[in-house]
């Protein structure tokens, strides 16, 4: 459960900061300097996860967990086009991550 908290937290945080990087207008503007801290927190966040938990765990779900993310912020936020085929490749990829969790096991 600790790992699930942890990766949600991870995702939401990096996808924020990708979101708000990807809307800002100037470089050294407040969005963009928000973003960026955000991702750079998300990244810390990263190296959290890599040092507790296996690599062939925490890998898959982190990378899988951001791709959600950016989905989600695409589409809600930047108002980006909702495709079937993004829905099912995400969906293809969480199903994957479940796998790859049940398998290496809860940590």
């Amino acid at each position: 459960m600790q790992f699930a908290i942890i990766l949600f937290f991870y995702a939401l945080v990096s996808g924020y900061g990708l979101y708000r990087l990807k809307g800002s207008s100037e470089i050294l503007s407040a969005e963009f300097l928000l973003g960026a801290f955000c991702y750079g927190f998300g990244f810390i966040i990263w190296l959290v996860i890599l040092r507790t938990y296996p690599l062939s765990l925490a890998f898959p779900a982190a990378a899988g967990a951001l791709i959600l993310a950016t989905q989600v912020f695409a589409i809600v936020f930047l108002h980006e086009e909702f495709s079937w085929q993004a829905v099912s490749g995400t969906a293809l990829i969480t199903i994957g991550i479940a796998l790859i969790y049940l398998r290496v096991g809860n940590p």
